[in-house]
């Protein structure tokens, strides 16, 4: 969690390039699920994709462990790292875009986030899908409002950044999290 510095807002648009590169490891990973049958492993497949040279960035990345793994800086100077999550963390990262694009999610999930008229929202995540997260927004994924949670649950996702989110991420005000209630029917998380 940040220590409160103040940091230059890092606002951007992603360019084609890394939006062509999310699609098509995106494309390769929904091959191997379909080719797989029953036996999938998203993990492992999501691992056996990144390790191939076309998907590497300035480093060759370190895939073992349960992650995140950290995959260099695109040629725009962004970090991009493979992100799993068995629990909820709702933070903001007040001066930092973020870009997410789900992979997959053992069961179902909601992305949180407050619209510009300060309304929660729960937008249903896909696999394939972009969430866009401006400076200062609030978000998290949470398992589905409303249907059963697997013991297993987990979100896997692709995250691109300009910075590292260590010096960035700060938890929500308690107005955000009686809005996380409010919607999600649970109290929120209180760490990050």
């Amino acid at each position: 969690m940040s220590s409160g510095a103040i940091l230059p807002i890092l606002d951007h648009e992603l360019a084609d390039d890394e939006i062509e590169w999310m699609k098509s490891v995106y494309a390769d990973f929904s091959k191997a699920r379909a080719a797989a049958g029953p036996e999938f492993n998203p993990k492992d497949a999501l691992r056996a994709i990144l390790a191939r040279e076309e998907y590497h960035f300035s480093a060759v990345p370190d895939l073992t462990g349960p992650g995140p793994w950290r995959l260099g800086q695109n040629l725009h100077g962004r970090g991009v790292a493979a992100v799993f999550l068995r629990k909820v963390e709702l933070h903001a990262h007040i001066a930092t875009r973020t870009d997410q694009f789900p992979m997959y999610v053992v069961g179902e999930a909601d992305g949180f986030s407050i619209d510009e008229k300060g309304k929660p929202v729960l937008t249903p995540v896909s696999d394939g899908g972009h969430f866009h997260n401006a400076p200062g927004a609030p978000h998290a994924f949470v398992p589905k409002v409303g249907a059963p949670k697997p013991d297993d649950w987990e979100i896997a996702f692709i995250a691109i950044t300009p910075r590292n989110l260590k010096e960035d991420t700060h938890r929500v005000s308690d107005e955000v999290r009686a809005l996380y209630k409010q919607v999600v029917g649970q109290d929120a998380p209180l760490g990050i």
